[in-house]
């Protein structure tokens, strides 16, 4: 939103003289959202499906209403849950897992913030 805010103002200030000048502003936006864009973080977890409901606290961003989990993936299946939602749980079996399966959990995540996991049995992997 900051950009187009500085972008609304430069239009304001004078209008554009050449084609040069107005293809200057959008290269110069775009290499400033490209800047500040965040990148996507990825966690793993691995282990063996107990038969509980599997459970993540997705913490929520201080002052916004954006929360740290964007999706979520069970050995390459994603997880259709409500991610605005400091607490996620799902079931598995819903998408096909029994019971001491062996499961590898991605999220992916903003990278300022760190989703924890609750459900037993489940170990964190490192790149």
């Amino acid at each position: 939103m900051v950009i187009l805010d500085i972008v609304k103002f430069l239009l304001k200030m004078r209008p554009f003289n050449t084609s040069k000048q107005y293809i200057f502003t959008i290269i110069f936006g775009l290499l400033v959202l490209a800047a500040t864009a965040r990148k996507p973080k990825t966690s793993y977890f691995t282990g063996k499906w107990d038969g509980n409901m599997v459970q993540i606290n997705n913490p929520q961003k201080a002052n916004k209403n954006d929360f740290c989990i964007k999706k979520m993936y069970v050995n390459g299946k994603k997880i259709k849950v409500n991610y605005k939602s400091q607490g996620i749980e799902f079931d598995p079996s819903t998408y096909g897992f029994k019971e001491g399966d062996e499961l590898l959990i991605q999220i992916v995540s903003n990278d300022d913030c760190e989703p924890t996991f609750h459900s037993e049995g489940f170990i964190p992997q490192r790149d």
